[in-house]
C-alpha cells in the first residue's frame, strides 16, 4: 500500500515516539510511505523532497507553529493550507497513493486532505489526537461566540466529513465524538490508541545518571503549555508539606509558552529543577534515573484527552502520577485497567501531595506499578496494533 502521511509534527525516524514508530512499523510491514511535513525555518531553508532512512520526506517550508504567540501561530496556520497544497501538486503530482494518513492537530489540514483525496482517489484516515477547538474553549483561549472559534469549528466539521476513518485514542474519545458530533456516521469511528515500539528488557538497563539513592525523583516531561496545568503543578510542588522534604525531588523537562514560569519557580524552590530542552537520547538517560512520571492536564477540560507521554513512562517501568480533569479515561487506565499509578484532579493540591508522599515512601509499590505499566504497554499499546488497525480498516 502506498501511503501519504501529512503532518505538522517534525519527525525523525532515528528517534522514538508515536509517529516515527508508526512510520517505521508501516515501512517494516512492506508499505511505501511518503511523509509530507509542514516544516519551519528552524529546520529547513526551502521546501525539499528527499529520502530519510529509506522513507521519502517532502518538507514544506511554512511559518513557525510552535513556541510562538497565539496571533502569530494563528496567522501561520491559516497560511499553511495553500502552501501545502501547492507543494503536493508540484512535487507529488505524478505519484499515486492508496491512503492519506494524518492526525489532529491541526484541523486546518481539511483543505489539504480534500485535495489529496480527490487528486489521488485515495482513502483517508484521521488519527484523532486532539479535539479542537473545544479544548481551547475549555481552558479559556477563546470563547464559543468568537470568530476564531466559528472558523476552526467549520474546519473541524470539514475534516471529519472528508475522513473515511476516524481513529479515536480511547473509548472515551469515541463516545465523546458520538455524543457531540451526530453528523459523523458511527461506522467511520474506531478505537485507535497511541502506540509505540516496545523495546526489550535490555534497553531498560542502560547507563543512568548518577543520583542520590535517598531521593525519590518525580519527573514531568513534555510540552509546557496552558493545557498542561503548569500553574497547578508549581503550586503543588511548592506546598509546605513537600517543599521542605530533602528526600523528594521534582524535575520538569520541556519547552512551551509556560516555560518561563517554570524557570522562575525553579530558582525559588530548592526541590525543583528545570531543564528546557534535551536531545531524545539525553532525555531518556535522565528518565532512567527518575522514579515516577507525572502526567498533567487542566482540570477544566470537558473532552477525554489521552496524552502520549504516558507511554514513555510505561516503557521505562515508571509508575505514573496522573493529574487531570475528571472527564478523561486516563484515570481508569492508571488506577483500574493497568493499575500502574495514582490519580488526582489537577485542582486538588491535597490529592497531589498525598500521592507524592505515598509513592515516595514505598519503593516496593513503585516497582510493582512500574512492572504492571510495562506489561500493560506490551499487551495493549504495541505499534504493530496500529499497523493492523490501519490495514484492517481499509
Amino acid at each position: 500500500m502506498k501511503i501519504l502521511y501529512i503532518t505538522l509534527s517534525d519527525i525523525r525516524l532515528n528517534e522514538q515516539g508515536i509517529y516515527p514508530d508508526l512510520i517505521n512499523a508501516l515501512k517494516a510491514s512492506g508499505h511505501d510511505i511518503t511523509v509530507c511535513i509542514a516544516d519551519s525555518p528552524e529546520n529547513i531553508e526551502k521546501t525539499v523532497l528527499r529520502e530519510e532512512y529509506g522513507v521519502r520526506f517532502l518538507r514544506v517550508l511554512v511559518g513557525e507553529n510552535f513556541n510562538v504567540g497565539l496571533i502569530k501561530k494563528g496567522i501561520n496556520t491559516l497560511k499553511m493550507e495553500p502552501v501545502l497544497k501547492a507543494s503536493v501538486k508540484k512535487y507529488l503530482k505524478d505519484e499515486s497513493f492508496d491512503l492519506i494518513l494524518y492526525a489532529t492537530p491541526p484541523v486546518s489540514f481539511a483543505g489539504v486532505v480534500r485535495y489529496c483525496k480527490r487528486y489521488f482517489k485515495a482513502k483517508t484516515f484521521l488519527m484523532l489526537k486532539d479535539i479542537f477547538p473545544q479544548n481551547a474553549v475549555d481552558i479559556g483561549l477563546f470563547g464559543k461566540s468568537s470568530l476564531i472559534h466559528r472558523y476552526f469549528k467549520a474546519q473541524e466539521k470539514k475534516l471529519y466529513e472528508y475522513s473515511d476513518v476516524i481513529g479515536c485514542m480511547s473509548f472515551g474519545n469515541l463516545e465523546y465524538i458520538q455524543g457531540h458530533y451526530p453528523f459523523v456516521p458511527k461506522e467511520k469511528l474506531m478505537v485507535f490508541p497511541n502506540t509505540v515500539k516496545i523495546n526489550g528488557e535490555e534497553d531498560l538497563k542502560g547507563p543512568e545518571t548518577s543520583k542520590d539513592p535517598s531521593k525519590v525523583r518525580f519527573v514531568f516531561g513534555g510540552n509546557l503549555g496552558r493545557p498542561q496545568a503548569i500553574d497547578f503543578l508549581l503550586d503543588a510542588m511548592a506546598d509546605e508539606r513537600l517543599a521542605g522534604r530533602e528526600d523528594i525531588e521534582f524535575l520538569i523537562i520541556g519547552k512551551g509558552s509556560e516555560k518561563e514560569k517554570v524557570r522562575k519557580a525553579s530558582e525559588k524552590l530548592p526541590g525543583l529543577t528545570f531543564i528546557e530542552y534535551l536531545p531524545v537520547s539525553e532525555y531518556n538517560r535522565i528518565m532512567k534515573a527518575c522514579d515516577v512520571g507525572i502526567i498533567s492536564l487542566d482540570h477544566r477540560f470537558t473532552i477525554p484527552n489521552y496524552p502520549s507521554r504516558i507511554l514513555g513512562y510505561m516503557a521505562m517501568k515508571k509508575p505514573v502520577l496522573a493529574c487531570t480533569d475528571e472527564i478523561t479515561d486516563i484515570r481508569s487506565l492508571v488506577e483500574k485497567e493497568g493499575k500502574f499509578g495514582l490519580w488526582c484532579s489537577s485542582d486538588d493540591i491535597d490529592g497531589f501531595v498525598n500521592a507524592v508522599l505515598k509513592l515516595s515512601g514505598d519503593r516496593a509499590l513503585r516497582e510493582e506499578m512500574g512492572n504492571k505499566g510495562y506489561t500493560y504497554l506490551k499487551d495493549n499499546f504495541n505499534v504493530q496494533r496500529s499497523v493492523d488497525l490501519i490495514e484492517k480498516s481499509l
